[in-house]
């Protein structure tokens, strides 16, 4: 019975430690790891560098009630000079860079268009990430945008930093608005045509005046040599003897021719 006791209690004190043997193991293994795992962030961190965000500049984003816009940001692995209309922020790259943007305020949705991670592993390295930011009301309108550093593929954080912005949504214009230039250039036409149609009334009265008196000019010129030459061909020619004279002249010389003969019988 003794033999029975001291086997069931050898039997005990070799499952104890082998339990306790099995647990020291495991303990060590998660602590190996987790200090793997904390040396390898730390050291992603110590590798990233200066980069360079580039993103829209929300005062000039353009929002208006109702018409979608598009709001671009970019990270770059060195500095640049940002282009006109946009603004820049310092962030670290040398990781898998995420983008987001949220918005809020006048019923405003932000959809994103692109996908929210990216590499930026070296300065020669560059991503670019687009929204369709569209304000269903007019009103004031919050954009914050956040860029993350992440280790790796995981969510661990290396570095992150927001920037906000605010813009604002004017009202849509009504058809009247939209076409009220129209109206205005018809108008302005229309009076146009009608002065020009004046001034060319007026023209064509003192064009019809001038050729009046051009040629009256020349048909008194024309009249005046005609009457002198008529004048002098007039004084020039004899003048026309009467009937009476003319038959009293013929009687006298028949009585004349009459007594000649009767004197030569």
């Amino acid at each position: 019975m003794w033999r029975r006791v001291l086997v069931r209690l050898k039997l005990a004190v070799l499952l104890a430690a082998g339990m306790f043997s099995f647990v020291a193991c495991m303990s060590v293994g998660v602590d190996g790891s987790q200090r793997e795992y904390v040396e390898g962030v730390s050291d992603a961190r110590k590798q990233l560098f200066q980069g360079h965000l580039g993103y829209t500049d929300a005062e000039k984003l353009g929002l208006v009630a109702g018409k979608p816009q598009w709001f671009r940001a970019r990270v770059i692995g060195d500095w640049h000079t940002p282009p006109s209309g946009d603004s820049s922020a310092e962030v670290r790259a040398g990781a898998q860079i995420g983008v987001r943007l949220q918005c809020s305020g006048a019923g405003v949705v932000c959809t994103p268009i692109s996908s929210e991670r990216q590499n930026v592993l070296t300065k020669s390295d560059r991503a670019t990430w687009m929204w369709r930011v569209t304000a269903k009301r007019t009103g004031k309108v919050a954009l914050a945008l956040t860029v993350t550093a992440y280790y790796r593929d995981t969510n661990t954080v290396l570095f992150e930093k927001p920037v906000t912005a605010l813009a604002e949504a004017a009202p849509a214009p009504d058809d009247s608005d939209r076409y009220s230039w129209l109206m205005e250039m018809l108008a302005w036409v229309k009076s146009t045509v009608v002065e020009l149609g004046l001034l060319a009334g007026a023209l064509a009265a003192v064009w019809g005046l001038y050729v009046g008196v051009t040629d009256r000019r020349h048909s008194a010129d024309e009249e005046g040599p005609a009457t002198a030459e008529t004048g002098r061909d007039a004084s020039q020619r004899p003048r026309a003897e009467s009937p009476r004279r003319a038959q009293g002249q013929a009687a006298s010389a028949g009585a004349a021719c009459q007594d000649d003969r009767t004197e030569g019988v």
